[in-house]
C-alpha cells in the first residue's frame, strides 16, 4: 500500500469515527438530558474539520492542489446556495432559518425546533 492510499484510508477511518460520534451525540439529544447533550454534536463537527486538515498535510503537492480546488468549489457552491436562499425567502414564502438549521432540517425532512 503506497503513501496516498494509506493517507486516504486514515482519512476515511477518521471521518467515519467522527460521523459515528456525531450520530451517537445526535441520538443522545433526543433524551433531553441537559445542555451538555445538546452541545455534544459540536465536538464531532470539529473533528471532521480536523480530519480534513490532517488529510491535507498527508498529501503530496499535486494531491493538495486537487484537494484545495475541490474544497474551494464546494465552498463556492454552498455560499451561492446560502445567498440564493436569502433572496428566495420573501419571493417563495420560505421560512426564515439560520444556515445550519436550514440545511439540517432539509436533510431530516422536518421543520426545525424553535430556539
Amino acid at each position: 500500500m503506497d503513501v496516498e492510499q494509506r493517507a486516504g484510508l486514515r482519512y476515511m477511518v477518521e471521518m467515519a469515527g467522527a460521523l459515528l460520534l456525531m450520530v451517537g451525540a445526535a441520538y443522545l439529544r433526543h433524551f433531553h438530558l441537559g445542555p451538555i447533550t445538546d452541545l455534544a454534536p459540536i465536538v464531532p463537527i470539529w473533528m471532521l474539520l480536523w480530519a480534513s486538515v490532517r488529510y491535507y498535510f498527508r498529501l503530496d503537492e499535486y494531491q493538495r492542489l486537487k484537494y484545495v480546488q475541490s474544497a474551494a468549489l464546494s465552498a463556492g457552491i454552498l455560499f451561492c446556495l446560502d445567498w440564493s436562499y436569502r433572496f428566495a425567502q420573501p419571493v417563495f414564502g420560505l421560512p426564515h432559518q439560520s444556515e445550519i438549521v436550514s440545511v439540517v432540517s432539509t436533510i431530516r425532512g422536518k421543520r426545525a425546533r424553535p430556539a
